[in-house]
């Protein structure tokens, strides 16, 4: 993945924050997503750098910048083949 890559939430894709973890609702499937705390940082955060993405959980939880940034890298991809996420055009 590109780090110049920057993402937005699919319109299609409704969501809420419950007691620290987002639930995805996609809206055509009827099929839900629960992100845990990390997954909901990065969904809260779409549409910053994936650098500025993996720096905050880095200094938030016990990993390196580098383990942060494969991880926000790898959930982003997952997010994207689900369809949650799409390129925001520039």
């Amino acid at each position: 993945m590109a780090s110049s890559e920057h993402f937005k939430r699919n319109p299609e894709v409704s969501w809420r924050t419950i007691e620290g973890q987002s639930v995805l609702v996609f809206n055509r499937e009827g099929e839900v997503q629960v992100l845990n705390e990390v997954g909901t940082y990065v969904w809260e955060h779409i549409g910053e750098s994936i650098e500025i993405m993996a720096r905050e959980i880095a200094s938030e939880y016990d990993v390196s910048e580098e383990e942060a940034l494969r991880d926000v890298e790898a959930f982003l991809e997952e997010l994207k083949g689900s369809g949650a996420i799409l390129l925001a055009e520039e």
